[in-house]
């Protein structure tokens, strides 16, 4: 009988609402209809000041932990303290005496994931490296987007990728990623309704949509050659790479066949390479040299910062670039960073390269991208990462 008592009053518990008492007592309105709209600690602050908002704030964290505590004192099991937590978010969000209309439960449901993370790193689940990571992508993706939403799309599936990695499967593992899915639900409904990512923003800035995000597909072949040997790798990109060089080559040679391409099928190459070779031929070509001229760990290495550091620069420095650097922006170039630091970090348990090393690497990459070289970064990217790395690799 101890389980549904315990839910139940965790469920109670996150119904008291301090946003939608303090509305009430400071000013006689209902915080949910001014404002965004929504029983949080923002709408507060915006609506009735600092003082109200931090002790919505402090109650908000603080009432699913305290639903957690109290099963826990009872003598509950793990999953029981969870279930009172989970039922304390869900009291914030359905409130029985409001209609059933409460705040979105985020604060509450982040402090019981730090409650997990917590517990994940005393138990040596989480490796202290992979906090120091977080908390790199935390402070770089605040400057970059400068909102709670953006910072949490890119922080909570690495979260939930590093629990997944370093963590065997328990009830533990479920109950920190059930957290996570939840809060990034809320965040991408969050970024969709307040329009913080645009999509048209890469039609304005001469980019294709859909070109950028299959980018990241590369990595398949990054992943392919950690399972197999060079020469199956070398075949493989070399396949891939043949075909859309001869593409290109055939759009070169042919008016009729551009002509085709840029004005009948449309949204397949950019405007500036209706006389070049196409940013993905040259890509993969790079990918191709990488893998040909280096040992397999440092090609690993430099082909993922290649795909991934690409990608984050482009969607971010797009979508938030400010701060110009060259022809490039230095939130672009934090992303990179920030990407390059991740995809090497999990590699590296796959392959032998010291730490050094791939931290150079990453900042070469990084560097590579947001300096004016005469050569297409596609191209030097992952060849100038993998060459430092082969010179360091050597001492």
């Amino acid at each position: 009988m101890i389980w549904p008592l315990f839910i139940l009053g965790g469920y109670v518990l996150g119904s008291v609402s301090p946003s939608y008492i303090l509305g009430r007592l400071l000013k006689g309105i209902d915080i949910r209809e001014h404002g965004t709209h929504n029983a949080g600690t923002v709408n507060v602050y915006q609506l009735l000041g600092l003082g109200p908002a931090v002790i919505t704030a402090a109650f908000d964290l603080f009432k699913g932990l305290l639903a957690m505590l109290l099963g826990h004192l009872a003598g509950g099991s793990p999953l029981l303290v969870f279930l009172a937590g989970l039922a304390a978010v869900l009291g914030h969000v359905l409130p029985f005496y409001l209609r059933f209309r409460g705040g979105q439960g985020v604060a509450t449901a982040t402090a019981i994931l730090i409650y997990y993370l917590v517990v994940f790193y005393t138990h040596g689940w989480l490796p202290v490296a992979s906090l120091l990571l977080l908390a790199v992508s935390v402070l770089s993706f605040s400057y970059i987007g400068r909102k709670g939403e953006i910072v949490g799309s890119v922080v909570l599936p690495l979260l939930a990728v590093f629990v997944i990695v370093f963590k065997t499967p328990s009830p533990y593992l479920y109950f920190i990623l059930s957290i996570i899915v939840y809060i990034l639900f809320i965040n991408i409904l969050n970024i969709r309704n307040q329009k913080l990512l645009r999509i048209s923003f890469l039609k304005e800035k001469g980019e294709i949509g859909w070109r950028l995000y299959i980018r990241p597909l590369a990595f398949l072949l990054v992943l392919f050659y950690l399972r197999a040997d060079k020469k199956s790798a070398l075949t493989l990109i070399g396949a891939v790479t043949l075909f859309f060089l001869l593409l290109d080559l055939a759009r070169l040679l042919s008016k009729k066949v551009n002509f085709f391409f840029f004005h009948k099928i449309k949204q397949v190459y950019r405007e500036k390479e209706y006389k070049t070779f196409s940013s993905i031929t040259i890509f993969l070509f790079a990918y191709f040299l990488t893998v040909l001229l280096f040992e397999k760990g440092i090609a690993v290495l430099a082909t993922s910062y290649l795909t991934f550091g690409d990608f984050f620069s482009k969607l971010f420095g797009i979508q938030f670039g400010r701060k110009k650097i060259f022809e490039k922006t230095l939130e672009g170039s934090l992303a990179h960073l920030s990407a390059c630091l991740t995809a090497g970090y999990l590699l590296l348990r796959y392959v032998s390269i010291p730490v050094p090393t791939y931290l150079l690497g990453a900042l070469i990459a990084s560097l590579s991208e947001v300096l004016p070289l005469s050569v297409d970064d596609n191209f030097s990217v992952s060849l100038l990462s993998a060459s430092t790395m082969y010179v360091l690799h050597l001492f």
